[in-house]
């Protein structure tokens, strides 16, 4: 019996040992809300592993639901990226363990890391992570502009992660909120076949093909050389 955490990458393209974990487990699940994964793609693994995959609802990932399965069973929750960059699947960790069951985690990419690397920014220059949340009646946060400032204020790029529910944010409604900002790097589908980067003042990104969601967003500050011929290679 144990908890297993299996990350997905940014991708979805999962390690061979994931791959293990759910051909040996008894029931998987996947989390789908902090990154939505197209049914098919879920369907396609399902196949792969000879078992159901079933998504998981984020009210039931953050109760003990997959705890108390993994009391008796060996249970894996797929979790996009790496399994233990959200809080949420750290407070899980904690939990099981405090109730005697094992915990497996299979770590895989992260945003954190490809976003950077794939924009060609040094990630040592990289300060506090922000999020843009979609506006809803009444709560309309603007804490990581507070974030982004403070990171240019110091000379360090902002990663900036944008809100999935109730459908992933879009690029240019993203933009719309950064508009103090003078450029931007706007990743698309990062590691997918039609991933699309682009670089530019954020007047130049809103005229362009940006592609597709789910979309992230980095705020440079004072670019490095290098940093600068990569980006200018973008545009």
């Amino acid at each position: 019996m144990a908890l297993i955490l299996i990350g997905t990458g940014v991708a979805f393209d999962l390690t061979l040992s994931g791959i293990d974990a759910l051909k040996s487990c008894k029931e998987a699940f996947i989390e789908t809300y902090t990154n939505p994964i197209e049914p098919e793609r879920i369907s396609a693994l399902a196949r792969l592993v000879g078992k159901p995959i079933t998504p998981l609802d984020r009210s039931h990932l953050e109760s003990s639901y997959l705890i108390d399965k993994a009391q008796s069973v060996d249970v894996c929750i797929l979790a996009s990226g790496d399994p233990l960059t959200a809080t949420t699947h750290i407070t899980l960790v904690i939990e099981a363990r405090q109730k005697g069951v094992p915990v497996r985690v299979i770590h895989n990419s992260s945003i954190h890391s490809i976003a950077p690397a794939r924009a060609g920014l040094q990630m040592y220059r990289f300060g506090k992570t922000a999020s843009l949340v979609n506006p809803r009646p009444n709560y309309k946060p603007t804490s990581s502009l507070g974030i982004i400032r403070e990171n240019r204020k110091r000379d360090l790029h902002t990663l900036v992660l944008l809100d999935t529910e109730p459908a992933p944010m879009e690029a240019r409604a993203a933009l719309d909120m950064l508009s103090e900002f003078p450029d931007a790097v706007v990743l698309s589908r990062v590691g997918h076949e039609d991933e699309k980067i682009s670089y530019g003042t954020l007047d130049d990104l809103k005229k362009k093909d940006l592609g597709r969601a789910p979309f992230t967003i980095i705020v440079p500050a004072k670019l490095h050389p290098v940093e600068r011929e990569y980006l200018d290679s973008l545009i």
